[in-house]
Parts: structure tokens; sequence; C-alpha cells
């Protein structure tokens, strides 16, 4: 008892000495006995994540550094009808030579570091959601109106949209009496879907010459996106839900995305042909449709095609999406550049599950700037 009464009160001293911030810092008062309050610590184990990190086996690849992740502890008892605090985190990554570890740091107050989460023992169920970016913020969650510590399967939402790698994580563990640190793994799957689209060149659409391959510019690529209307992702399971089904409508034709676009492997010795380069794109759910296309277009600056001189090419065509792009999947097209044609093939690629969809392209049109030698893509 004695033992327990001098935690609590070196507890509350450093909160008078850190003023007005030692609400926040100890994430609510203190319980009476016999709770415990406990320092709770959160890691993350083997997620598969990018599948944009080209040749990362899976199971390999973690969160992106620094990325945003935000806990909601739920305490499992009858009555409560909201968290017990909410409190956000940055994906902090340990490297050494034979292993990579990752652990959530608490996100700063002000100008003072964070100070880890402090809960009374008893069973938690710890819901955490990410963006896996450096950037973009987790949405709010609505937290209230949960039955028995488990948030509403209808309120309980927040907004998402088009452009997010949506991760998600619960995990249930009981916080002993006398515990003075608990460790909670953190295993995160992917909520969203990816469309992944490799370019690759060939001898009838290259560049100019080995100098100018090896250093080849990215191509602009755009893709037709999910519809975003009422699209929302519900806290106590991590679904995704447009319209209030698993997946969403084709948005607009118009309105294109951008993907990101990277390159992988290399260009070998003397070639003029330059190393693949791979788009990609986080979308919401979409739902399988037959005969359902999704519009995607491809701009390249400095493409010699046939015996043409240099010059920027548009491609447009149309991806086979009949049986939808799911939660969870990344939905793998392979182009091929042959001159104005482009051809397609699925490949499989880790470390996301490959989803139905992919193949031919349809609908194909290719147009050139003849008088922009050697511009770059716009």
């Amino acid at each position: 008892m004695r033992h327990q009464t001098g935690i609590i009160s070196m507890l509350m001293a450093c909160i008078s000495l850190c003023g007005c911030t030692g609400e926040k810092l100890l994430d609510g008062p203190v319980p009476d006995e016999p709770e415990s309050p406990v320092e709770v610590r959160f890691f993350t184990t083997s997620a598969s994540t990018r599948a944009e990190s080209i040749g990362v086996d899976a199971g390999a690849d973690t969160l992106v550094t620094d990325a945003h992740v935000r806990l909601y502890p739920y305490r499992q008892k009858e009555g409560v009808t909201d968290v017990t605090v909410t409190k956000d985190y940055t994906v902090k990554t340990e490297t050494t030579v034979t292993s990579k570890v990752q652990s959530l740091v608490p996100d700063k107050v002000g100008d003072t570091n964070g100070i880890e989460m402090i809960l009374p023992s008893g069973t938690f169920r710890f819901y955490a959601v990410s963006t896996n970016s450096q950037d973009q913020t987790v949405p709010d969650f609505h937290t209230a109106d949960a039955v028995g510590g488990v948030p509403s399967s209808t309120a309980g939402t927040a907004s998402v949209t088009n452009g997010v790698d949506y991760l998600y994580a619960m995990t249930q563990q009981t916080i002993a009496f006398g515990t003075q640190i608990a460790h909670v793994p953190l295993a995160f799957k992917h909520v969203g879907t990816q469309v992944q689209l490799t370019i690759k060149f060939g001898e009838s659409a290259h560049a100019a010459d080995y100098n100018t391959a090896k250093d080849f510019n990215l191509a602009k690529v755009s893709i037709q996106a999910t519809s975003e209307t009422n699209a929302a992702m519900y806290l106590y399971n991590g679904q995704i839900q447009i319209d209030g089904k698993s997946g969403g409508t084709p948005g607009s034709d118009t309105d294109l995305k951008e993907m990101t676009v990277v390159r992988s492997g290399t260009v070998s010795d003397g070639s003029n042909i330059p190393a693949d380069q791979v788009a990609t794109y986080h979308l919401l759910p979409l739902a399988g449709a037959s005969g359902q296309k999704m519009k995607v277009k491809i701009v390249i600056g400095n493409l010699i095609v046939g015996d043409a001189a240099a010059a920027t090419h548009t491609y447009t065509g149309s991806l086979n999406a009949t049986g939808g792009w799911s939660a969870g999947t990344s939905n793998q097209y392979t182009l091929t550049l042959s001159g104005t044609e482009i051809k397609f093939s699925t490949v499989t690629v880790k470390p996301w599950e490959t989803g139905t969809s992919g193949g031919q392209v349809g609908d194909i049109e290719h147009t050139d700037d003849a008088s922009s030698t050697g511009a770059t893509t716009p």
C-alpha cells in the first residue's frame, strides 16, 4: 500500500511540475485504489505495407518512418461508453545489421516531449489508425456512444478519401495490477486498396542514349479513382464503407488522380532503354461490376518512338476493373511500350495480397508532340 501511494505521489508531483500540460501528459486522473497506474508503450510487429517498395519481401517491410498513428484505448467494462483517452504517436525506426524494430513515440505537447500513455490496471482494447504517412494526419473518429467498451458500429466513424494508405490495428490486452510498464504489440493491416502500374520501355520506345536513359525523366501517370461519396471508416473493425457498402463506384473520369512514380531496376551498360517505372496510388475500395473499366493516362517526355525525334507522348486507356479493387489488395498492371501500342499483363507483387483485377487495357489512344524535341514531361 505504501509503495503504491508513493507511485501515485510521484506521478502527481510530475504533473504539478508540468503545469497546464499535466492533464494531457497523464491522459486523465490517476485512479483510486485498488487500481494501479501503468505506463503503456506500443511497438509494431511485422506488417505487410507498401508494395511500391520494390524488391521487399512480404513481411520484411514496415511502416513509413515518422508516420502518424493515433491510439484509442477502450476499457472492457460494462457501462463504458467512450474512449479512455485519445493519443497521437509517431513511428520511429531502429535499424541494425540483422533487424528493423519500430516503436511508437508520443507526439510532443507544444515544445515538450510527449510522455507515454498512463492507464489503470484492467483489460483494454487498443484501436490504432495510421495514414502511413509523415504528411497526412489521422482522421478524427467519433469515439462516444460505445457499448461495453466497444466503439459504436454505426456512429463510430471518420470520413476518408482516396490517396491515403489507411492502416488499422486492434489488440486486446490485460494490464495486471502492479505492472510498471506494459508493452503492447500492434499488427497493422491495409483497409484501403492499391493500384500499381509498371511501365516497361523497349527497342521501339526508348531514350536518346545511355546517359539519358540512366536519368530518364519520370512519367506523369494519373488514374480514375473510386467515388468518395459518404465514404467512412469504422473504428470498431477498421472497415471502409462507401455509401454504406464495402466497395464504391467509379468516380469522375475527368478528375484523374496523380499516381506516385518511382524507378525500379537499373539500365544495362550502353543501353538506351530506361529502367522500369512503377506508378502507385491508394484508393478507397471499388466494388466489382460487369464490364467496369477505370481510365488511366500516361504522359512521358523525351521519349523516342520508332524513328521519330524525342518528344512528349501521351497514352490513354482503361484498366479492366470488372472484379473490383478490394480492401487489402494490390491490383497490378504492367504496361509495355512498343511504338504507338500499349500492351498490359498481370503481375504479382509483394507484400500486399494480389488483387483479382489486372490484365488487358483497352480503348488505347496515343498522341505525341513532335515539336517538343527534348522536352520534359509537362
